[in-house]
């Protein structure tokens, strides 16, 4: 009897275990795995907005270093490369559009105040670029806003 007993709780568990399985082939999620996803993806989220964070600043630096060595304001970003920058880095941020290394080019009236003015972008989902005989703006030529809440189109590298 004990026997019979022992081999019905190894079956009742190894099914539960099994059942457990099948949620992990899409059978079905229980909440735990749809957390574990939604974490898992605002994760992913925050990592890509850091990135394009540090990479804007990697950007205002090489402008910056071009400007020190050559006193103009580089016309456009591919001038920096290879001197002050290796390439332009990928875009990733995926409510904007998909991965790019493209530049938006802008005239000098997008800048309103010494800031981007965002009624007149495109809102390409490139990296943006305008400059007039004060001041250069590398941004996210993208309307939406970050997970922060700030328009893409304002947030500023970290360097």
């Amino acid at each position: 009897m004990r026997g019979a007993l022992a081999m019905i709780a190894v079956a009742v568990l190894a099914g539960g275990a099994l059942s457990g399985c099948a949620s992990l082939w899409g059978a079905s999620k229980d909440q735990a795995s749809i957390d574990f996803d939604r974490e898992t993806k605002a994760d992913d989220l925050k990592v890509r907005e850091d990135q394009t964070r540090s990479d804007l600043g990697r950007i205002e630096a090489a402008i910056a270093d071009y400007y020190k060595t050559n006193n103009a304001i580089p016309k456009r970003l591919d001038l920096l490369i290879p001197k002050f920058l290796a390439a332009i880095p990928p875009l990733e941020v995926p409510e904007c559009g998909k991965e790019t290394t493209e530049v938006e080019y802008y005239p000098p009236e997008v800048l309103r105040g010494g800031q981007v003015d965002g009624t007149r972008l495109r809102g390409s989902g490139r990296w943006g670029y305008v400059f007039n005989g004060r001041r250069v703006v590398i941004f996210v030529d993208c309307l939406k806003r970050s997970t922060s809440g700030v328009p893409w189109y304002q947030v500023r590298g970290v360097y």
